[in-house]
């Protein structure tokens, strides 16, 4: 997702004619980082992968947000987007449900995977603290909200035990945060199909 937005963000700085990146080929670029060719040839499963555990988060925790829509916590303008988003059938779709089943699987497959939830906890919460380090404060933004979405996402999936957790009891940051990630997700997908072609 971090390597469709920094290629985009080149593409768009090319377009404004921004001298720092002058010379850079978009495409080039594209392939040397997301294509099956480049130096992760899995990045664009990888991508789709985790879009598809996003869609599956939203899906659960869509009453909550539903919720929150009908008891005004939310502008109405933002409510009446979220309701048409949350409608989708995307968010429905059987084979969007596979990365879901498969992530779930392999977490309750035995008692070290379920041990194991508690250290991938400790690693997002590393993860956060990382975050701290870096210099450029708009990076640090977005990846803080990256992490805290794809966080949050596991913790309505899976929580504590591997069965899911509770979204009546996500924080209204986290279910932003969620929210925004998914249309990061979104917009890393539109891009790398767009570059595809």
């Amino acid at each position: 997702m971090i390597s469709a937005q920094v290629i985009k963000g080149i593409e768009e700085k090319l377009e404004e004619g921004d001298d720092e990146v002058a010379g850079m080929d978009v495409q080039a670029e594209f392939q040397r980082r997301l294509s099956v060719h480049g130096e992760t040839p899995h990045a664009l499963e990888n991508l789709y992968f985790g879009y598809m555990l996003m869609l599956s988060a939203v899906d659960v925790a869509k009453s909550r947000i539903l919720s929150d829509c009908a008891a005004d916590r939310i502008h109405s303008d933002e409510a009446a987007l979220l309701q048409t988003i949350l409608s989708s059938p995307l968010l429905e779709n059987p084979s969007v449900k596979v990365a879901y089943q498969k992530l779930h699987d392999h977490a309750v497959k035995d008692e070290y995977s379920k041990s194991a939830l508690w250290e991938a906890r400790m690693r997002t919460r590393d993860l956060m603290r990382i975050m701290n380090c870096v210099q450029c404060n708009k990076c640090r933004l977005h990846g803080k909200i990256s992490v805290l979405g794809v966080s949050t996402a596991l913790q309505v999936l899976l929580g504590r035990t591997g069965e899911g957790g509770d979204p009546t009891r996500i924080h209204r940051v986290e279910l932003a945060a969620l929210l925004t990630t998914v249309a990061k997700f979104s917009n890393a997908i539109e891009f790398c199909a767009r570059m595809s072609k």
